[in-house]
């Protein structure tokens, strides 16, 4: 019944997110006048102007799908999307004013409004999205799904188990791999590939079926779109092909044939130098605002004997060396100590780490978890050889152990922080951190820089680090 009425919801919720705005904008109006004390000027003027506001953003948010309630979207994402629409829906605003000649408008509470709208309808949707999670979590306003699996498929599927505030409850598996049936044949109906989609879809009330294969066949795949499409039913793909997918991508026509090309380095020129301009100044004001703190750092390290910067030779850019700058966190003969500590590594791969590393001091400990240690990185951004954000920067000897696909990751500028430290950092497995990295090149925006400064940030604080 819940599915049926979304649409109507999303409506509905987006009207009330209006009503919102205009109480935004009468109550940045009252508080403008309150307390800043501007010349009174024609209210009349603030009428037209809320009577603009409605259509605009019933039309912004429809758009932007801000009605919706997802079940899997992050709240970083769904800030980064509340940011954008208000910025567009206020520069709108301010050309109305200008055209329209409502110069009694103070730009003041233009400004307030702008704050306030984004804190309201965002702390709205917040609220909304955690009371929506509270809810699945105890299994109400679930979607019951049908999982096609292979032998890659369980990461997938114990991610999906794992997270219940999704709100999707496993009716049954549909898989012939051996390790997918052992590994769940207790927990849900584990049936064989060759079962017949249709006759499970008819007599189950399946909301979504999830196609997680890594290979798939093309004829195959379309019979199962049009088996559920025929009867209503989602279907969803996740597969490794939809990596390349994701990638940049141009549709064009020979002679009528349609073909996609893919890139898979980002070529957007503007964007890329609009991020190199950001790392600089992001990276300035860093230096000079935590200048004091990070003196403070040196003196307590260098207390404890041996020099303050720990001094490594990365691969950046395209394979180019160059020296990345740390904090030290450890001892000083700490690299010729390493290869006796080979057999505790807890990372598979060419990557050394342990978890607690013997050679780690104790201010270093505290660095590290909570990811002060890079700190001085932000020079190297300053001297080009890093970005704030970026695949981290590897050892030559870790690359030269590299799978070829993994070599890929230096195409990109290395960056202080990245999607493997925002995700799970020593808990992820290598191929899963190199697939992430992918992901990040594949999918580069300045939205995704954003988002994952974001959640560096509450990293940072909850000291996650290790």
């Amino acid at each position: 019944m819940l599915k049926e009425r979304e649409p109507i919801l999303e409506k509905l919720s987006i009207v009330f997110q209006v009503v919102l705005t205009i109480i935004c904008f009468y109550g940045a109006k009252w508080i403008t006048h309150e307390f800043f004390k501007p010349m009174q000027g024609d209210s009349s003027q603030y009428e037209i102007i809320s009577f603009i506001i409605v259509p605009l953003w019933l039309l912004i948010l429809d758009q932007s799908n801000l009605g919706r309630i997802g079940r899997l979207k992050m709240y970083s994402i769904l800030f980064v999307e509340y940011l954008t629409a208000i910025i567009v829906g206020n520069v709108l605003l301010y050309t109305s004013i200008v055209i329209l000649d409502l110069d009694s408008v103070s730009r003041l509470v233009l400004a307030v409004f702008a704050l306030t709208n984004l804190i309201v309808l965002y702390s709205y949707k917040f609220i909304l999205s955690a009371t929506m999670k509270f809810v699945r979590r105890r299994g109400m306003n679930s979607r019951l799904i049908l999982i096609i699996a292979d032998e890659d498929s369980d990461y997938f599927i114990d991610r999906l188990i794992e997270t219940k505030d999704w709100g999707y409850r496993i009716w049954a598996i549909m898989s012939d791999d051996n390790n997918i049936k052992s590994k769940y044949d207790k927990l849900y109906a584990v049936l064989p590939y060759e079962h017949d989609l249709t006759s499970l879809i008819d007599n189950k009330a399946i909301d979504e079926v999830i196609y997680c294969k890594s290979f798939f066949d093309q004829n195959e795949i379309q019979k199962f779109i049009y088996t559920c499409a025929e009867v209503g039913v989602v279907f969803r793909m996740q597969s490794q092909l939809l990596n390349c997918v994701k990638m940049q991508s141009t549709l064009s026509f020979l002679n009528q044939m349609p073909f996609l090309t893919f890139r898979n380095t980002p070529d957007n020129y503007l964007a890329l130098k609009v991020k190199t301009y950001l790392d600089f100044i992001i990276s300035i004001m860093v230096l000079i605002i935590l200048s004091p703190f990070m003196f403070l750092i040196a003196f307590l390290i260098k207390l404890d004997g041996g020099p303050v910067f720990f001094l490594q030779k990365r691969m950046g850019l395209h394979g180019r060396r160059f020296v990345c700058l740390k904090f030290r966190t450890m001892v000083v003969n700490a690299e010729r100590m390493q290869q006796s500590l080979m057999n505790k590594n807890e990372q598979e791969g060419p990557v050394f780490k342990i978890k607690n590393d013997p050679r780690v001091t104790k201010i270093g400990r505290f660095l590290r978890k909570t990811s002060l240690d890079e700190l001085p990185q932000f020079i190297n951004v300053l001297k080009g050889n890093m970005s704030i954000v970026g695949p981290r920067p590897p050892i030559p000897s870790e690359v030269r152990q590299y799978k070829r696909w993994q070599t890929r990751r230096l195409s990109m500028k290395p960056g202080i922080t990245c999607i493997w430290q925002v995700s799970g950092r020593n808990s992820i497995p290598f191929d899963q951190w190199m697939k992430l990295d992918m992901q990040y090149i594949d999918t580069w925006s300045l939205k995704l820089d954003f988002i994952i400064l974001l959640k560096t940030i509450r990293v940072v604080l909850a000291g996650d680090g290790q």
